[in-house]
């Protein structure tokens, strides 16, 4: 399973960020990692305040939210925000990323403008995105859900998700959707070996994913619904309690992008739970 040792929280010093910090500081909490909060001034920012003012605001602003404690880190830097979140990936070794969204209409209308929604397509590593319109942002997670396409980054997905359920002594269900197609009356996988044919073919293909140290560690529950995939994770989520989603997507696949916004607005827009997306890895 995954190991999270270092997370990274962009933050624009407003509410919503605000509510993404403390998420991000119980996250942290929770799987024992560090954690860095990071403030882009951009050249207009630039120009309306000085350096040491800045500095002190973001300092004001952490303690504030989080209180000050000896593992968290503040960085600084000035530029493009997208290009100094993802170069701050890299220096900081982090190995996922926090950020908050304002959640009204999806994905447009992430924290930071269109800033997250670029990190979430850009980033080599997973990027946790915390709704605004969330109930509350303690960070508590009783239930992770992995929503499972059985695609490639379906195994990444559920390494993470197993690895952070297992920290928090958290359930771990791992679910499918069969889209059920009216034009030929059948299931996806009929007459194609690589989608599954049936509910219990389903729940095979959800049994390989999963290794011994998972089911010892986290008993997870394999669940297979019928209809629209983002659709069926929301009826989950609400069904289970749902604390957290886990969605792997592939990195370089423009229908993948539009399946993996698709269930990540809804999921943002209902303010249902936090969503953390997981790309592939690419080739050596």
């Amino acid at each position: 399973m995954q190991t999270i040792q270092h997370v990274l929280c962009p933050v624009d010093l407003s509410e919503p960020s605000a509510q993404a910090l403390r998420y991000a500081a119980a996250f942290s909490s929770v799987v024992n990692a560090d954690l860095t909060v990071l403030y882009v001034r951009t050249a207009a920012a630039h120009q309306r305040d000085l350096r040491s003012a800045s500095h002190a605001s973001l300092a004001t602003f952490a303690s504030n939210v989080i209180g000050v404690a000896p593992s968290l880190r503040m960085l600084e830097r000035q530029g493009e925000p997208v290009v100094e979140i993802l170069g701050t990936t890299v220096n900081s070794a982090s190995d996922i990323i926090v950020m908050g969204t304002h959640g009204r209409t999806g994905l447009e209308r992430l924290l930071l403008g269109s800033v997250a929604e670029r990190v979430i397509r850009r980033s080599p590593i997973p990027v946790l995105a915390v709704p605004f319109a969330m109930a509350t942002a303690e960070g508590s997670i009783r239930s992770v859900l992995c929503a499972v396409d059985l695609s490639e980054p379906s195994s990444r997905a559920v390494d993470y998700g197993a690895s952070i359920a297992a920290a928090a002594g958290a359930r771990l269900v791992l679910a499918h959707a069969l889209e059920w197609s009216e034009e030929t009356e059948s299931l996806p996988g009929s007459g194609n070996s690589l989608l599954p044919s049936s509910e219990d073919d389903a729940i095979a293909r959800l049994s390989e994913l999963l290794t011994p140290e998972m089911r010892e560690r986290c008993a997870p529950e394999l669940v297979v619904g019928y209809g629209r995939p983002a659709d069926e994770v929301l009826r989950f989520v609400r069904e289970r309690h749902v604390d957290l989603v886990v969605l792997g997507i592939r990195r370089r696949n423009p229908i993948g992008l539009v399946v993996f916004g698709s269930t990540t607005q809804q999921l943002i827009r209902d303010g249902a739970c936090a969503v953390l997306t997981v790309r592939t890895l690419e080739p050596a």
